[in-house]
Formats: structure tokens, sequence, C-alpha cells
């Protein structure tokens, strides 16, 4: 995500946790189309685009505490982002169960697009590949992708060091990206969707 720096943003930041509505709005006007665009390489939907980027600022006023300790706001705005889009596509599969129960096999009410049927089976086996991770290099990545933990917050959580913690994640992340590299089919959205576990990221 290309984000510029606002003015003073560390003190934007600190108002934002203190429930200062007026930063909030400085933070919001000024990474809105930022988030969007994210957002919108995986929900093309313009309703849904929409919807899911106001929640991702809805989360983060909810969560406003963490704010005044985050070191990169840049990943903390990427990872808020990233698990509002999870947690979107979680859903779907939910409402999906639901209506075929109820509609039967010869249901032809649900019509995904193939954007995101492909989208939820990448899900699905980077999911697989968390499974076969070590226990501790799996309990660490979803520290870290599902619950947006710093490293520093891990290693306080799971009484190790932080270079532990970095080098356990990053083993858990290539695993993973290789997982889905070697059972995923290829296309353009599968790169997309490695950029979710991209090294560099963390």
């Amino acid at each position: 995500m290309s984000i510029e720096i606002i003015y003073n943003e560390k003190d934007v930041l600190r108002r934002v946790a203190d429930a200062d509505r007026e930063a909030f709005r400085q933070l919001y006007g000024h990474y809105f189309k930022v988030v969007q665009r994210y957002v919108g390489l995986f929900v093309p939907s313009k309703d849904n685009l929409e919807e899911l980027t106001q929640d991702v600022f809805i989360k983060m006023w909810e969560k406003r505490e963490r704010l005044a300790t985050v070191d990169s706001f840049k990943d903390y705005l990427f990872i808020v982002s990233r698990n509002t889009v999870f947690n979107y596509f979680r859903s779907l599969k939910i409402r999906q169960q639901t209506r075929e129960l109820e509609e039967g096999m010869e249901s032809t009410a649900v019509h995904q697009s193939e954007h995101d049927v492909l989208y939820k089976q990448y899900y699905h086996i980077a999911a697989e590949g968390m499974d076969k991770l070590t226990p501790r290099r799996r309990e660490i990545l979803k520290m870290r992708i599902e619950h947006g933990l710093s490293l520093d917050e891990i290693a306080a959580q799971l009484s190790i060091t932080r270079a532990a913690v970095k080098k356990q994640l990053y083993e858990a992340i290539a695993f993973v990206r290789q997982y889905l590299l070697d059972h995923a089919e290829i296309s353009v959205l599968l790169f997309v969707f490695l950029s979710l576990f991209d090294i560099t990221n963390y």
C-alpha cells in the first residue's frame, strides 16, 4: 500500500488514541482512498467496497488506544485492512452455506464471480498450509495476522525474544507462500493474494 506520511503523524495518532474526533477525521480523510484502493484489489463490487473501507476505519476507531504505541501506521493499516477483507470472505462462506441448506442442491440463488471463488480457494489453501506448521509457528503467525499484534507484543505474550518471534514468523510466512505456489491455481490474483504473505510487510 503506497502511503504518504501526513504532517506530524505520531501526534495525530496519539490524539486519535485519546478519542480526538477531529484528529480521526484528519486520519480518515488522508487514508480513505488508500484503503479503498487496497480493498478494491479483492472486492470489486462498488457497494461492498465502500462498506468494507468504512469498516476498516470503524475497527480502527474501536481499537484506537492501540494507535498510541503503533511504530508503523502503514503496517498497522495494512493489517487492519487485510483482516477486514479476510473476515468479509469468511462471512460470505457462512452465508453461502446457510443458503445452500435452505434452498437445496439445485439452488441458483448464489452466483459468485470467478474472482471471489478463486480468492476463497486461495484462502482455504493458505489455511491448509498454516495447519501444517509447527504449533509455535502457527500460533505466532495467527497472532500476527488475525490479531494484528506487533513482534514485541507477541514476544511479551509468549515470553520469548523479539528475534525469536521474527525468525519463526518469517519461516512460517515463507512456508505458507510456498505451499500456495505449490497447490494453488496460477493466476494474476494468486500473486495479489501472495502479497498478504509478503515477508517485507512483517
